[in-house]
Order: C-alpha cells, then structure tokens, then sequence
C-alpha cells in the first residue's frame, strides 16, 4: 500500500485501532523504559521476566542460552551511540533453540534495538502485515537478513514521512485522549498503532485496506 493508504486506513480507524490497545501495555512499556535505564537489565530479572512477557520471547521456542545472551546484548548495547542489527543477529543466530536449530531473530532483534531508541521501529508480524509484506523465503542466513532489512527500511521510511508530514494526526488525537498524560514520543505511539491495526487486518476484508 502507498504511505497514504495505509495512513487513511489508520486514520479511518482509528478509534477501533486504539480500542484494541490496553492501558496495561502502555504501563508495562513505560515500566520496562524505565528499568532499563536505571538497572542492569543483563541482572533484573524482574524485567526480563516482564519483557520476556510483554515481547512473548517464552513464546518463541527459544532456549535459556538465547535469553541470557539476549538481554546480554541489550545491556551491552545500552551504552552505543550506534547500533549494528547485523552484528546482534549474527550473535544470536549462535544459540539454538529448543528443537536444536539457529534462527533468525529478526523481530525480537527490532524490539531489543526499540527499548534502545525508540526511533528504531519494531518489526513484527502484526506490523508487517499493515503493510502487505510476508516472512522472506530465504533460507540463507544472510539472504534472509537482507530481506527483513529491505523491509525494515521501507518501515522506517514510511514512519518518518508520515511523521513530517502529519499523515496520521487523527490516530494520534485518538490516542491521547484514551491515554492521557501517556508521555509517550510519536514514533513509540506510531508503533503501538501500527501493532494493534495489523491485529485488527486479520478480520478486515481486504476491500477495506484500499
């Protein structure tokens, strides 16, 4: 879809997008914020347990070795000024998981970087359908990576443009006014939009996307 269909859809609706949307995610969010920059998240485990939740890593299949490393990872990567995903997924991909096989962690990979920054879109199923992409087909590794890189990029792109233009203020409104004083930035509202309006397109007849 085009940067501007894809706002209209948000945008027409907008008030059923931010409805699926719960207060509780947006606590736990800045929950999780917070502790990340105030403790070692490599030690919290509280907040690896509450992330671990939030981000459904115990969903995944994955083993101890490629959580511990993960929020490894994340603590290390709290004190970069640059961020490589390239590099974080290579590290990754070391760690097998509980059927003895290396994945590609991409989406978490995104969420790791987003508890960063939150300019960094997350990329996950739900995001990816908004904008009609499917699970690359490669089973390279590298070729995989680029892929999703391709993607991503593509998010970001649209993210940015809908943001200096204003494309979405409707949405946006929509979801102030449910979470008052959220005190969170647009491009983390964007995400949260963008999550809960992929889960709503699982139901939509695809006339409705155009």
């Amino acid at each position: 879809m085009s940067f501007q269909s894809i706002a209209d859809y948000i945008n027409n609706h907008s008030e059923a997008i931010v409805n699926n949307l719960e207060p509780e995610s947006i606590a736990v969010y800045k929950y999780l914020k917070s502790e990340f920059h105030r403790t070692n998240v490599a030690e919290n485990l509280v907040f690896q347990f509450l992330y671990r939740s939030f981000y459904r890593l115990d969903n995944a299949g994955l083993s101890p070795h490629f959580k511990n490393e993960y929020f490894k990872i994340l603590e290390e990567e709290k004190g970069r000024d640059a961020h490589d995903i390239a590099t974080i997924l290579r590290r990754l991909y070391g760690f097998k998981n509980r059927k003895d096989q290396n994945s590609l962690q991409f989406s978490f990979a995104t969420k790791l970087l987003n508890t960063i920054d939150n300019d960094l879109p997350i990329y996950d199923s739900e995001v990816a359908r908004v904008f009609g992409y499917a699970r690359p087909y490669q089973t390279n590794f590298e070729a995989k990576l680029a892929a999703y890189q391709n993607q991503l990029q593509h998010i970001t792109d649209v993210y940015k443009t809908i943001v200096k233009e204003g494309l979405i203020e409707p949405a946006l409104t929509c979801f102030d006014l449910k979470f008052k004083e959220h005190g969170l930035p647009e491009m983390k509202r964007m995400d949260f939009l963008f999550w809960s309006a992929g889960k709503l397109m699982k139901r939509a007849p695809v006339s409705e996307l155009v």
